[in-house]
């Protein structure tokens, strides 16, 4: 298996997707993409095309980082948080 990263912002549809099978409750999806696109370092993991993680850097103005992510239950043993994170990382600079 080979996961794919990107730094562009998935579309909604698939961050629906996404919250829908990590949350019981994806109705507040709307409002977690619209703080996803207020995010300027973004990086979505996909597992042949489709959204499997999400993360981006929730406080950009202080030295310490903090970092969000979403990952699918079946893929969080896979260090996929750890290769994101580092993107991440990189892209604040």
């Amino acid at each position: 298996m080979i996961i794919a990263l990107d730094n562009v912002l998935p579309a909604q549809g698939q961050l629906q997707e996404l919250l829908a099978s990590v949350e019981e409750n994806g109705s507040e999806s709307g409002l977690v993409y619209e703080t996803y696109c207020q995010s300027r370092c973004v990086v979505a993991a996909y597992d042949k095309g489709r959204l499997v993680g999400l993360g981006r850097l929730a406080d950009e103005s202080g030295a310490g980082n903090h970092y969000e992510f979403t990952v699918l239950q079946d893929y969080k043993n896979r260090d996929i948080e750890a290769y994101m994170r580092k993107l991440l990382s990189i892209q604040r600079i």
